[in-house]
């Protein structure tokens, strides 16, 4: 019993910890909280005395709650508005592109030596077109092992970094010199990094007042519907598929019904299409602390994930052909972008900013705006980072789905 109150403690409060050491301490802001929080569940799920039967259940239970949870409420705090899209969708729709295409090459060269080849190919689809939350999200549909999506995770960190640092050292550069590039747009960025830091202090402040605690409430009732919306939508689908086969109409045909696996599909897509819907309400527009409290939950899911590890049953020597592949997309991606960027006329930075919102997920995009000095572009990269994170789901799925037939 007592590991189990240390877990559940550590689980609640560990985030919070180390959220506050990133920003005190340079070099841990740098490497962000999701990954010291790899390390530190990574860790705690090496010690022996602390990782029981009953601990693991409650680390089960944590991974399986938090991501129907914090899903729909990040959800809510992506304010879609249509208008911004103007100017930006041709990037889009070759970022999409480009994603894709490289997916399905990496595949064709990687996919047939990795184990779970299709499964793999559904997370970094849905990863590089919309970030963490959509390959956790995806861990969860297709049921991929915990151990696995671990590796994958810090893999796909490794190569982010990787990216990073070609973008950073001359890739800015070199995209000006050959796509279009309107240096007007240029400005100091300085301003832009000094407001994201102070916004970043300030992304819980006031939430434990009596009107943050109420619009937790809120947050959650909202939660709770779009739950029970997609709850009945998987039931109806099942009803559909039972009467298909010509069986009779019960909770035990239904649930059979799904035994091909689409159970968690189509709940997870469910849950996306109703908090996409409920987002555009005004009232919960007016939520903004749904965002930050459903990354609160995916900080509390990295951790707990990360602790269901049990590294002695990892082979680095196998999973080199995954790394390829994560390489292959990000990478691959990136330049079949750029291609289709010189062929579109796309501007630089704006093929840039949807690089980096796709892959990386959009709170990278400040970061990225401010290295290029260029803060015009912030809300439509940030805008098609949202889109990506929207659709990432469904095409992590469908993915998963169409390379399994071959």
């Amino acid at each position: 019993m007592i590991p189990v109150i240390i877990y559940a403690l550590i689980f609640i409060f560990m985030p919070a910890l180390v959220l506050r050491l990133c920003r005190k301490v340079s070099f841990l802001g740098k490497i962000g909280p999701i990954l010291v929080l790899y390390i530190i569940g990574v860790i705690l799920g090496q010690i022996p005395g602390l990782n029981t039967e009953a601990t693991f259940k409650l680390k089960d239970t944590v991974t399986t709650l938090m991501i129907p949870l914090a899903l729909p409420m990040m959800l809510f705090g992506c304010q879609f508005n249509f208008k911004d899209m103007k100017g930006v969708g041709k990037s889009l729709v070759a970022g999409l592109i480009a994603v894709i295409v490289a997916t399905v090459l990496g595949y064709i060269i990687f996919g047939s030596r990795i184990e779970d080849g299709p499964k793999v190919a559904g997370l970094l689809v849905g990863c590089e077109t919309g970030g963490t939350i959509n390959m956790a999200a995806l861990k969860q549909a297709l049921d991929f092992p915990s151990e696995r999506y671990v590796l994958l995770n810090s893999f796909d960190m490794l190569v982010c970094f990787l990216y990073f640092v070609f973008l950073l050292s001359f890739g800015i550069k070199l995209f000006r010199k050959v796509l279009p590039h309107n240096a007007a747009m240029e400005d100091g960025g300085a301003e832009g990094l000094e407001n994201s830091a102070v916004l970043e202090k300030s992304q819980y402040k006031g939430l434990w007042t009596p009107s943050g605690i109420r619009q937790l409430f809120k947050i959650l009732l909202t939660v709770i519907c779009c739950i029970v919306l997609a709850a009945l939508a998987v039931i109806l689908v099942g009803i559909i598929l039972t009467l298909g086969d010509g069986n009779p109409v019960t909770l035990k045909t239904i649930a059979a019904s799904f035994s091909a696996g689409w159970f968690m599909p189509v709940f997870i897509l469910s849950l996306t299409t109703f908090a996409i819907g409920a987002s555009f309400m005004e009232p919960v527009r007016k939520m903004n602390y749904s965002y930050d409290v459903g990354l609160y939950l995916i900080y509390i899911f990295s951790l707990a994930v990360a602790s269901m590890a049990d590294v002695t049953k990892l082979n680095f020597g196998q999973e080199l052909y995954t790394f390829l592949f994560l390489a292959c997309i990000i990478f691959g991606s990136l330049l079949l972008q750029f291609l289709l960027s010189v062929v579109l006329k796309i501007e630089a930075d704006m093929m840039i900013v949807t690089s980096v919102s796709l892959i990386n997920s959009p709170p990278f995009v400040p970061m990225m705006t401010t290295a290029m000095h260029n803060r015009k572009v912030l809300v439509p990269g940030i805008t098609v980072g949202i889109i990506g994170f929207a659709v990432g789901n469904y095409l992590g799925v469908l993915a998963e789905r169409l390379f399994a037939l071959f």
